[in-house]
């Protein structure tokens, strides 16, 4: 894993070429020529930094043969990178019939080519999104593309979040197909982007709103973490939102409409609204990697926290011990695709650049070392392995991180509190001996037994040299 400030790597090689076409040129030139010559190379750096916004996987990330299967679709394609592969025709075959079915659903007003002339209005906008080397397609191919893709999977959602009755889904597919389904819609490669959707949701729903919720359900059905603790407050929050009508705005409008595609709305509702980061205020210094086996036998307690949050990773200290609540993480073949996802996301030049999923990622390698460590977070429920082995989800972490970079203040409020629990001696002394001797059933009552011998010592003793 690797720390990083700002994403300027891109920018130092447009400037490289810069300085080896001035090279290139005549050994002989006037200052002025110079300065002419550089600010008409910037102005050519800027034109190219205007990057599309779905973008490839970064190479860095496909070295290792074994993770590209988390980066490719299984069932379906959307837009242009993997559309036409031989192993996803079962699925492309439906999407006609699946967009009728839309169609049918926006009301008897709407016919199947006006949609389509609506999304080919946007169709240049649209092609802008992705890079220009994918895209083989003349603009009438690339519009039917687009006009099939988001009819597609506006109706997924619909039929996931359960709109559609059972005998709706079973014409077109089954429920195994589904979970498929719904993970490559969240891979990198395969977003569509969500100008198309917002324009097709306006025919489906009367209010907007509407369709925000229906893609903010499908993602909470599709989510890395558990639902949040069933609090008053969470409560009082869905009760508003589900009374919600036209015109009403909720927390987190702007982030839903302004969206780039779908993959971008998974990875804010993972990280969630959070305060102005206070970490920049904390000196950035090295910290101890300490396992979660470690740490719980120096007093420190791993506990779930009651959101959902990435965010939320809080450090508390105790008269003896400390606690430390992270977000429970349920761990199967989708979320872990969601996740290397999400962080791929994050290393592309247009990307998020704050790398916090890419931070969470190497903060949960640093607790993980061994099936021991998955052992305890599960103990602990901080962690829902449906993966597989505790072994396998530990060799998992391990490799995931290798190759991550991530923001170096990210939690380290957390990792400061961490180093001077884990430097007070007497604390951590305490720990581990209240780890020996209190952690289990069986230690405990071992340790009852060792106290309840030296007592009746300590009264023989006493009524030896005290007779009565």
């Amino acid at each position: 894993m690797t720390t990083v400030g700002t994403k300027g790597d891109n920018q130092s090689a447009e400037i490289t070429q810069i300085d080896t076409k001035l090279q290139e040129s005549s050994g002989t030139i006037s200052e002025d020529e110079f300065w002419i010559s550089v600010e008409n190379n910037v102005h050519d750096v800027d034109d190219k930094t205007d990057k599309p916004q779905i973008q490839r996987i970064p190479l860095l990330l496909l070295e290792k043969n074994s993770n590209k299967i988390r980066y490719d679709p299984v069932v379906v394609s959307i837009g242009p990178y993997y559309h036409g592969r031989s192993d996803l025709a079962s699925l492309e075959k439906l999407k006609i019939p699946i967009a009728q079915k839309f169609v049918r659903a926006c009301g008897n007003n709407v016919s199947s080519s006006q949609l389509y002339k609506e999304v080919a209005k946007v169709g240049d906008s649209a092609r802008k999104c992705y890079e220009k080397d994918a895209i083989p397609f003349d603009n009438e191919s690339f519009n039917k593309m687009m006009f099939l893709d988001a009819c597609f999977v506006l109706q997924i959602m619909s039929v996931y979040y359960e709109t559609e009755s059972p005998h709706d889904k079973k014409n077109f597919l089954r429920s195994s197909d589904l979970v498929f389904v719904c993970r490559d819609l969240l891979l990198l490669e395969n977003q569509i982007p969500f100008l198309v959707l917002k324009l097709l949701m306006k025919f489906r729903f009367k209010c907007e709103i509407d369709g925000i919720m229906l893609i903010m359900n499908f993602l909470d059905r599709t989510a890395i973490m558990p639902p949040e603790g069933s609090t008053c407050i969470n409560a009082i929050k869905k009760f508003v939102q589900r009374m919600m009508g036209c015109g009403v705005q909720y927390d987190g409008w702007e982030i839903v409409m302004d969206a780039p595609h779908l993959l971008h709305l998974a990875r804010e509702q993972f990280i969630g609204s959070s305060p102005k980061d206070k970490n920049k205020e904390i000196s950035v210094k090295w910290y101890s990697n300490q396992s979660v086996t470690e740490l719980e036998s120096s007093g420190i307690h791993f506990r779930p926290s009651q959101t959902n949050r990435v965010t939320d990773v809080k450090f508390k200290s105790h008269l003896i011990s400390s606690t430390l609540t992270l977000p429970p993480l349920k761990v199967d073949d989708s979320t872990i695709s969601l996740l290397f996802n999400m962080a791929a996301y994050e290393m592309c030049s247009q990307g998020p650049s704050d790398y916090r999923i890419m931070s969470y990622i190497c903060l949960m390698d640093s607790f993980i070392n061994h099936a021991d460590d998955v052992k305890w977070l599960r103990k602990r429920r901080t962690l829902i392995n449906h993966l597989g082995s505790d072994k396998e989800l530990a060799q998992l972490f391990n490799g995931i991180g290798n190759d991550l970079i991530f923001d170096p203040y990210a939690y380290a409020d957390v990792k400061w509190q961490i180093e001077n629990h884990c430097k007070n001696k007497a604390r951590v002394w305490i720990g581990e001996w209240m780890h020996d001797h209190f952690s289990s059933p069986w230690a405990f009552l071992a340790s009852l037994g060792v106290i309840f011998v030296i007592a009746l010592t300590m009264v023989q003793t006493y009524f030896t040299v005290f007779p009565p």
